[in-house]
């Protein structure tokens, strides 16, 4: 091949990244049914966002409005969070004045409704959440709250019935020292009866990681366990909350920054495993592999488990990594005002 041609193919053949919208977007998420099928969201401005699609990640639909929320928070890993069940899409969203936002639409229905699912108005000031449903329609949404002290703590609400009713909100955990880390995004997944929670907590100086879980959908949570070896003494804003998945044998693996590295840990081993230097990692399982996604420099990169050297997949921030079968994830991310997305095996 003409050395010229070849060179100009190298930055195609190292990114393979494409762009899913013509229209601009910020802070990605998204949900694999089992099929294969996807639910995207993003937010532009004061804007919520959704798309589909129906072939794996190859095409979306044309994204269509769900709400113009005025003041929705926005950026460094804030911003709308969606899940799906076999019969509803829930996305969630918080405003700036601190409420929690949930948006449900049947799977067939177009139309979206809205409910306000904190029971205590404007307590969600920071504007970070998540949501995790598992196969029976239950769905659990968390967020920090300021309620009670004026300190961040981690609240929750759940739904058993597909979204329709959320319950009262509940206290899953507030630090003995004052405040969980205010500035770092929670996350939460849900598999069967058990569900897991990661968040950095802030104790004695130290913004480390924790994961604490529930063996009865929700109802009780116990088992807080600090994540990694080492601590990271820090009086200011990692604003990097890092990621959590299942494995095939209901086991937790989490990716997460301490100072400038990443991070992988497994449930059951104390060790911890130095992935690279970077941040906001993301984490997907599946039948033997992990998947990594995180952004250094302006980057993303991409490691598996079975693959010593991490791949350069474009360029942007904040990389949301999903598996979409036993062999295939796909990750989404933002990059100057546009979404990408690649697959990654």
């Amino acid at each position: 091949m003409n050395k010229l041609i070849l060179l100009l193919l190298i930055p195609f053949l190292a990114f393979s990244q494409k762009k899913l919208f013509t229209q601009k977007g910020m802070q990605p998420d998204f949900y694999v049914h089992k099929n294969g099928n996807i639910d995207l969201v993003f937010g532009l401005k004061n804007t919520i966002y959704y798309s589909k699609s129906t072939d794996k990640g190859q095409h979306f639909s044309e994204p269509q409005i769900v709400d113009s929320l005025t003041g929705l928070h926005l950026g460094m890993s804030r911003g709308p969070r969606i899940a799906s069940s076999n019969h509803s899409i829930i996305i969630t969203a918080i405003d700036k004045k601190g409420n929690v936002h949930a948006y449900r639409k049947e799977l067939k229905d177009p139309r979206w409704k809205h409910q306000l699912i904190n029971d205590i108005p404007e307590v969600a000031k920071e504007g970070f959440n998540a949501i995790a449903t598992n196969s029976k329609g239950k769905f659990m949404v968390i967020w920090l709250d300021l309620r009670g002290n004026k300190k961040n703590k981690l609240m929750s609400t759940l739904s058993n019935n597909d979204g329709r009713i959320w319950q009262p909100n509940k206290l899953i955990y507030a630090s003995p020292d004052s405040t969980i880390c205010e500035c770092c995004q929670p996350n939460i997944i849900f598999n069967q009866n058990r569900i897991t929670i990661m968040f950095r907590n802030w104790i004695k100086g130290s913004r480390d990681m924790y994961t604490i879980h529930s063996f009865d959908e929700g109802q009780t949570f116990k088992a807080l366990e600090k994540q990694g070896e080492g601590t990271w003494k820090l009086n200011a804003c990692p604003m990097d909350g890092g990621s959590l998945a299942f494995t095939q044998d209901n086991k937790i693996v989490s990716v997460w920054r301490r100072e400038g590295n990443l991070y992988l840990s497994k449930e059951g081993d104390s060790k911890e495993i130095k992935i690279s230097e970077g941040r906001n990692g993301s984490i997907s399982v599946g039948q033997q592999t992990i998947f990594m996604a995180w952004h250094v420099q302006g980057k993303i990169y991409t490691k598996s488990s079975q693959n010593s050297e991490a791949q350069l997949a474009g360029e942007g921030r904040y990389p949301i990594l999903k598996s979409l079968n036993e062999q295939e994830s796909f990750v989404v991310w933002e990059n100057q005002g546009e979404i990408y997305g690649k697959f990654v095996q």
